[in-house]
């Protein structure tokens, strides 16, 4: 085990500017804990019901739910308290993600309040959602920093907790859809869903075929596949990445085994291999793949690539701008021509006045846009380290005070430190390759006053390579939601070095 376990880190690590490049799924690991949260609400009154996470067999957690009748403002409700806890490996390393959530709910199932509670690799990040007619008010403290939201609800459209309740102990015909709001708290956002009642459809649980109720959630994100028996009791759940919730007991559940094992790295299980190897990727000056994947419904098309709609999927040409061409574009002017991306937003405190003087510390005496955009990207690269066991969106601050963290740690703070200069930038978000395989990234965008020139502070070279497939981009609310590319097929149509 200790040999295979050198074997995978090897391989994941080819050199050090990349040894923190391929971390983006993280964040996605928080959403499958939000899943486990909504797929396990229940509104019979019982004991703890457990379910165990499992990734090619082995157990890499577990979710448990309770739900019991309590008040709320003076009023009748129903609590759910659920914790979701995942351990699994990472780059050759341990990782544990562990979240607490509460939510009450009116009796008809909308929720009226949630808390959230998410600990990762000593970090934290606590939310409060309170539910009003037409918004939600969030309270979100991240690694200390306080931060308040609203988010206004559309006229017409429902804000649920667990899509479940939708269908459960309703007569409804196969084929019956709902579409509703969840929130996610990570990205402070609503995330319009979809389920669906597909009835009796056949599955396996511990070797034997069963046949029970099939309910599908489609998130923009993934698909989750929930199989329930007429009592409403969960029997399985088909999770995104691979992995498969089961029933168990609660001594199985409580059982953790933090030991690292290859067959369970998060970033080999997620990981796409393509239909043949790169060489060099990151001295790539523009790359074309075919995509293969039905789950894809939108993918950026800019003067960084330019992608087209496929019959099965996407063909997308990486062709990033090349540096050098636009040193009359000052920082005055590309502020002027895009404010918005100057502004603070979530995670990303620009107006700060620590970020400001840093800021202004690094860019020095530099007018233009490309060269203070790579001596910030420079700073981050220099001043950050890798580390894989933080499974918890970060705001800025928290990132630089600590200096360490994953690649969308890395781009959080470099897109801060970019407005702080007065610099208009954006999140962007997506897959890198190395050596065939591609891993899901963050990375960095700065606009020079006529292009937006991708950053990457994951590696000490300043020219962004065609490597990087671009899926969103943004701030954290829709940088950090696109949809996840299950079972996709990727094809190199073309790899070219200038």
């Amino acid at each position: 085990m200790k040999q295979a376990a050198t074997m995978v880190k090897r391989r994941l690590r080819p050199e050090p500017s990349l040894t923190s490049g391929r971390y983006y799924f993280l964040s996605f690991m928080r959403h499958l804990a939000l899943l486990c949260i909504a797929c396990t609400t229940s509104i019979s009154f019982a004991d703890t019901t457990y379910l165990g996470l499992y990734l090619q067999g082995k157990k890499i957690g577990y979710s448990s739910y309770q739900t019991s009748p309590t008040t709320l403002n003076g009023k009748s409700v129903l609590k759910c308290e659920s914790k979701t806890v995942v351990d699994a490996g990472l780059m050759g390393s341990e990782m544990s993600v562990t979240i607490d959530s509460a939510t009450w709910t009116s009796r008809s199932g909308s929720p009226l309040k949630m808390t959230f509670d998410t600990q990762s690799g000593g970090r934290s990040e606590k939310v409060k959602a309170s539910f009003a007619k037409n918004s939600v008010i969030l309270d979100i403290e991240n690694g200390g920093i306080k931060t308040h939201r609203t988010l206004p609800v559309p006229v017409g459209v429902q804000v649920v907790d667990d899509p479940l309740t939708l269908f459960l102990g309703k007569h409804l015909p196969n084929g019956t859809s709902r579409t509703f709001l969840v929130l996610d708290p990570m990205t402070a956002s609503l995330m319009k869903n979809r389920v669906q009642f597909l009835g009796p459809k056949g599955t396996e649980i511990k070797g034997k075929r069963i046949t029970a109720d099939l309910i599908r959630i489609v998130d923009p994100r993934a698909t989750t596949e929930v199989y329930v028996n007429q009592k409403g009791d969960i029997l399985r759940v088909n999770a995104p990445m691979g992995i498969t919730m089961l029933p168990v007991s609660r001594r199985i559940a409580l059982t953790r085994d933090q030991r690292y094992q290859p067959s369970t790295d998060l970033s080999l299980s997620t990981s796409l291999k393509a239909n043949k190897e790169i060489d060099s990727p990151d001295e790539l000056t523009k790359l074309t793949l075919n995509i293969v994947c039905d789950t894809i419904s939108d993918v950026p098309s800019d003067g960084f690539q330019t992608s087209t709609k496929s019959p099965h999927g996407w063909k997308i040409s990486i062709h990033p701008p090349r540096l050098g061409g636009n040193k009359g574009r000052t920082i005055l002017e590309a502020g002027a021509a895009k404010p918005t991306w100057v502004q603070p937003s979530l995670n990303m405190p620009s107006e700060s006045p620590g970020f400001k003087q840093l800021a202004k510390q690094i860019v020095g005496a530099r007018k233009d846009v490309e060269s203070a955009a790579i001596a910030i990207q420079s700073y981050v690269y220099l001043n950050m380290k890798p580390n894989a066991g933080i499974g918890v969106l970060r705001d800025a601050t928290e990132v630089l005070a600590s200096k360490e963290g994953v690649c969308r740690d890395y781009a959080t703070l470099t897109v801060t430190l970019l407005r702080s200069a007065g610099i208009p930038a954006r999140l962007a978000s997506g897959l890198v390759n190395w050596d065939g395989t591609f891993y899901y990234h963050a990375w960095a965008e700065a606009w020079d006053g006529t292009r937006w020139l991708g950053i990457d502070s994951t590696t000490d070279r300043p020219q962004i390579s065609a490597a990087h497939v671009k899926l969103s981009d943004g701030n954290v609310e829709t940088a950090f939601s696109f949809s996840f590319l299950e079972k996709a097929k990727i094809e190199v149509l073309e790899a070219r070095k200038d």
